[in-house]
């Protein structure tokens, strides 16, 4: 008996734009699987190495690498019929090394998993800005994050020429989020894998 195919959702969009809290609930609603960076066993270690170098194209490179990876990854479970969801894909690491200066092409690379629905998580820009600061003050906020914002605008049009779903969060809870996203999976996914009850049923 062949298993039905599970679906592939990704989660993209600016720093703060709330990919980290949405992308868990969002994966638990679909009865899914929270596909992360750390799936990659020397992830935070090789990381920290890249990150110290300075070097913008070998950062690129690194991500694009870490996405090949869960793109192979994603296809396998996917195959076994469950649903992945995955933030920050292919779009996040192209925009953002665009806007930090690095010439590279808006388009997922040959071969990989392409999502069946690619969100572009937004927020309202001041309520992002202050998310940053609360950032900025705990000592969190990367050089990385600080060597993008001054040209986000850039970031905005890569996601744009990706045709990423925008999913606005302002004034909504992250549950609010996460069954706006679950509404977009139903209708252009035909029955996508979820649980029986609701992010409501979970208040």
């Amino acid at each position: 008996m062949d298993v039905a195919r599970g679906s592939f959702v990704t989660l993209d969009g600016l720093s703060a734009s709330g990919k980290t809290t949405v992308a868990p609930l969002l994966a638990a609603l679909l009865n899914g699987i929270h596909l992360t960076d750390g799936t990659l066993p020397t992830f935070p270690r090789t990381r920290a190495e890249v990150d110290a170098t300075g070097n913008l194209p070998a950062r690129y490179h690194w991500w694009m690498m870490a996405n090949h990876l869960k793109s192979e990854t994603a296809r396998q479970i996917i195959e076994r019929g469950r649903t992945v969801v995955v933030e920050s894909y292919f779009p996040r690491t192209v925009a953002t090394h665009s806007a930090m200066g690095h010439d590279c092409a808006p388009e997922y690379p040959s071969g990989v998993l392409v999502p069946d629905v690619a969100v572009l998580l937004e927020v309202d820009e001041r309520a992002r800005r202050e998310r940053l600061r609360r950032r900025a003050d705990q000592g969190t906020l990367s050089y990385w994050h600080q060597r993008e914002e001054p040209n986000v605008a850039e970031s905005c049009r890569v996601y744009r020429a990706f045709g990423l779903v925008p999913v606005d969060s302002t004034g909504r809870t992250p549950e609010q989020v996460v069954d706006a996203i679950a509404d977009i999976v139903r209708s252009r996914v035909p029955n996508p894998r979820q649980e029986r009850s609701t992010s409501h049923d979970r208040n």
